[in-house]
């Protein structure tokens, strides 16, 4: 599933501009310290907060850019003669924006709950010529609302008739808002993967939800973002995957990505990573061949590299979108190897992935496995002896990749485009090519010496 807008940000920490189009596998590729994460914990925020932050003073904006549609919902609400109203899609992308415009600073400040943080533009675009129908719902008691996409049944929510007007379109509107932004993903469907997730996973239980709210997130207070104590915070992506793996629902397994669990099991992990109890939350790690686990505290790296994915592909009971800090952390060639086959067999499942990798040998793959699409038939028996499936394909469509440049202390973000079905990361084979010829420069110094 694509996202529904390009997303484009001006003067975002080194970023100059960026205009991103989220597809099914969306990667960002480039220097270190050139904004990577910065725009994937900003695509992070977009499609799971609550966005309390980017609809401040909503009410007098929707009155100010919309007054009609203000108007309209109004009369709908308090008049029952009325049964429904309309308003185009590109109406509501203009709201948005003007929504960002205000509040774009105390967007960014929230997603890393620091008062220094700004952004000099967020804005979403789209082509789109929807239309959405807002209807009361007369099955229901109380009151209820129904928002339609075109034809289809977008969304639906009750409210309570002694509600004032004001705050019920505030609901409808923020929903409405929500809704586009998250590209209609389920709540709770997003996580991010952080860099430091090793650390996090060891020292979770240290760092409890309680010390987390306390100690490292603002309190928001009045519509004012406060700091509880001083300490400095934690950004919420970060907060956001340790409470992801505090609340995970150690009681059930999600049947539908067990064969994802098992092939992390014997090609990556070599045994299984679960909860041995129930109550306590405590995960370990059962080697292969083994009946009896370790702490994750006593395994490898890669262990607890891949525990935090593992955990979320077995316990989680919504998977739609992924933010993956670097996949290759702690992972020899070869393993960088098998998670890029692990990427692709995600995208392939339905889970969306939108990662940043200094991995050429990431990128190498998903080459090679974008020109092997639709010629897997005819060469089945030759690609299954080297252990290649139908899942490890995956279509060129499917894909976007950024390049990210530090030119000069900013960041020029550009779009690669691909070719002869493979995207050449110039990055990538810029620093083999000045390490090659380094090593045939001192081949030749000691050659001469030796003479």
């Amino acid at each position: 599933m694509n996202m529904a807008y390009k997303l484009i940000v001006e003067n975002y920490g080194k970023i100059e501009r960026a205009e991103i189009e989220v597809t099914p596998l969306t990667l960002f590729v480039g220097d270190n310290n050139s904004g990577k994460s910065y725009l994937l914990s900003l695509i992070w925020a977009l499609l799971s907060e609550d966005n309390i932050m980017l609809c401040q003073d909503l009410d007098n904006l929707l009155k100010s850019n919309l007054p009609q549609f203000y108007m309209d919902l109004h009369n709908l609400i308090t008049d029952k003669q009325i049964k429904q109203i309309e308003i185009d899609e590109k109406d509501i992308i203009q709201f948005i924006n003007e929504l960002f415009k205000v509040n774009k600073d105390k967007f960014v400040k929230s997603i890393f709950n620091f008062d220094g943080m700004s952004i000099g533009k967020i804005e979403i675009q789209n082509n789109s010529k929807h239309q959405y129908r807002i209807k009361m719902d007369t099955t229901v008691e109380d009151s209820g609302i129904e928002i339609y996409e075109s034809d289809e049944l977008w969304m639906r929510f009750v409210f309570s008739s002694e509600l004032p007007y004001k705050k019920v379109i505030s609901r409808i509107i923020t929903q409405m808002i929500s809704g586009f932004l998250k590209n209609n993903l389920a709540p709770g469907s997003t996580f991010y993967l952080p860099a430091a997730r090793t650390g996090f996973m060891l020292a979770k239980n240290t760092i409890n939800q309680v010390g987390r709210k306390r100690a490292f997130d603002w309190q928001i207070g009045n519509g004012i973002a406060m700091k509880s104590a001083e300490v400095s915070p934690f950004p919420k992506p970060i907060i956001h995957f340790l409470d992801t793996i505090d609340d995970l629902n150690y009681n059930t397994r999600e049947s539908s990505r067990l064969n994802l669990i098992e092939w992390i099991n014997d090609n990556m992990a070599n045994g299984r990573v679960e909860c041995i109890d129930n109550n306590s939350g405590t995960i370990q790690y059962i080697p292969k061949g083994m009946d009896s686990g370790i702490p994750l505290r006593a395994t490898s790296g890669v262990v607890t590299e891949l525990a935090p994915l593992i955990l979320l592909l077995r316990y989680s009971r919504t998977i739609k979108e992924i933010c993956y800090e670097e996949p290759e952390m702690c992972l020899h060639p070869q393993l960088q190897y098998q998670m890029a086959r692990l990427i692709i067999r995600m995208v392939n499942s339905g889970i969306n992935i939108v990662a940043s990798t200094h991995s050429d040998i990431i990128i190498q793959h998903i080459n090679n496995m974008c020109q092997l699409n639709g010629h897997y038939d005819e060469n089945r028996a030759i690609l299954n002896q080297m252990g290649l499936y139908s899942d490890d394909l995956i279509s060129i469509d499917e894909i976007s990749i950024y390049q990210f440049t530090d030119i000069s202390g900013k960041t020029k973000v550009e779009k690669i485009v691909p070719d002869n079905n493979q995207f050449r990361v110039h990055s990538f084979s810029n620093a083999l090519n000045n390490l090659l010829n380094q090593t045939l420069a001192v081949s030749d110094i000691i050659c001469d010496e030796e003479k």
